[in-house]
């Protein structure tokens, strides 16, 4: 044993969904190695450290199912457009996004979702000018300490994003390739995972890619991470193009409809498409504060958990949100399939901590490692504090977590049994020096968007 966490509320998320109070979770070489209840604490050495959590909720850390990190440079610029001059607008950075941009862009928004109690977040990233844009974020994920998902995903199909960031299907598999082999010790150790994608079928993204990623991600064991009908106007483009119903219908017509994909966005789909997406075993990254912000509509949620599909969450890029909170996005989730549904019931508090940490971690085939508090599991875990004033009064701790708590209540953050944030401090890098960074690149990179409009 390596580490006793103490006398805290255990919100285990385990089948039985199981709570604590004045429970214990002892820590071994980086996984959970027991989990008690109150007056079941296993007499420990001089040697262990304990920590002393009362006042405190411990829970499984976090899955950001869905963000783009370089956005974070970008936050506000692109306001009050529709979606597809948003798009365009987002896409035009990539003809002046440098390495030192992206990863200072990743920097912020992995240090701002690590102190939010974020323990793995996938980032989908699509503007490959150069490959180092790509290995920025990865430089980021390890810098932070964060476990990270690099959804390295190809654009073919030009219009809305500019030349620079086009590229075949051949090139921009070879480039994941070199990834997988580059990284392939982060990956084997389980703190990294390289996946790829067509960016937004069909937009920017031909049938012969939607083919190809799904070929090579087959062959190479990852998942594809792709968005989905976000708006209806993607849909209006398959209809047209196509002849399909929906993205998710032209994808199973195409024999790529199967798992590991994860389908982010997911708002306008059929209920055949929902269907379809249980049947095959596919996953939603659900963005609701995006989707709001962007005014896309509002996701089926409610209809694909019932069908059995496993839903995430997700913050999207700082472009269509602003922050990478993820208890900002439990809280709408929740808020808006209950005013779809006019149904105080429709997303219960519960289901929704799932949805953040269960479902996140099926969706990345980690659900035997990662999403609850069992032994065996890797230790990732959070401890929130609701000794504040504004968490006064708490009676209901899993719908306290989802409707009162905030980012800054989180005190402790651990990734595979390491502290990488104590008493709400992130302790892998200094904070304030990536803040100023982050904020000098952001002046510069808007300036150059200026120059290129």
């Amino acid at each position: 044993m390596d580490l006793l966490i103490t006398h805290a509320t255990v919100v285990t998320l385990d089948a039985a969904n199981t709570i604590l109070p004045d429970g214990a979770v002892a820590i071994a070489d980086g996984r959970i190695a027991g989990v008690y209840p109150a007056g079941a604490v296993p007499p420990v050495s001089g040697t262990v450290r304990e920590l002393d959590a009362r006042g405190r909720v411990l829970l499984p850390g976090l899955v950001n199912a869905h963000t783009h990190l370089f956005q974070t440079l970008i936050r506000g610029v692109y306001e009050r457009l529709g979606f597809l001059e948003w798009l365009r607008g987002v896409y035009h950075t990539g003809r002046v996004l440098e390495p030192e941009d992206s990863l200072a862009g990743a920097l912020v928004g992995l240090a701002e979702a690590v102190q939010g109690g974020v323990t793995t977040v996938v980032d989908h990233h699509f503007l490959n000018r150069t490959p180092e844009l790509a290995e920025a974020v990865i430089e980021a994920f390890t810098r932070v300490g964060v476990r990270g998902v690099l959804a390295r995903t190809i654009m073919d199909v030009g219009g809305l994003a500019p030349p620079e960031v086009i590229e075949t299907p051949e090139a921009g598999l070879r480039a994941c390739e070199t990834l997988l082999h580059r990284h392939r010790a982060d990956i084997e150790a389980g703190r990294l995972q390289v996946w790829t994608g067509p960016n937004t079928p069909p937009l920017n993204a031909s049938a012969a890619l939607v083919r190809e990623t799904h070929a090579f991600a087959r062959a190479h064991g990852i998942g594809i991470s792709t968005h989905v009908a976000e708006a209806t106007s993607v849909v209006e483009a398959v209809r047209a193009q196509q002849g399909a119903e929906g993205v998710v219908a032209w994808f199973e017509t195409l024999g790529t409809l199967e798992p590991p994909l994860l389908a982010a966005h997911s708002v306008h789909l059929t209920p055949g498409e929902i269907t379809a997406l249980a049947k095959h075993g596919c996953c939603v990254a659900h963005n609701p504060v995006s989707n709001g912000f962007l005014g896309d509509g509002i996701a089926p949620v409610v209809e694909l958990l019932q069908a059995g599909v496993p839903v995430a969450l997700g913050t999207d890029g700082a472009a269509s949100n602003n922050s990478q909170d993820m208890f900002q996005v439990m809280k709408v989730a929740a808020l808006f399939q209950r005013a779809r549904r006019q149904d105080p019931m429709a997303l219960p508090p519960e289901t929704v901590l799932r949805m953040a940490t269960q479902h996140g971690a099926r969706a990345l085939g980690l659900e035997h490692e990662l999403g609850s508090i069992e032994t065996g599991k890797r230790a990732d875990l959070i401890l929130v504090d609701l000794g504040t004033l504004h968490n006064v009064a708490v009676h209901d701790v899993q719908s306290h977590l989802v409707f009162v708590a905030r980012p800054s209540d989180v005190r402790t953050v651990l990734v595979d049994g390491r502290i990488v944030v104590d008493k709400g401090v992130l302790q892998t890098v200094d904070t304030e020096a990536i803040r100023q960074e982050g904020q000098a690149r952001a002046a510069r990179l808007v300036a150059r968007l200026r120059d290129h409009a």
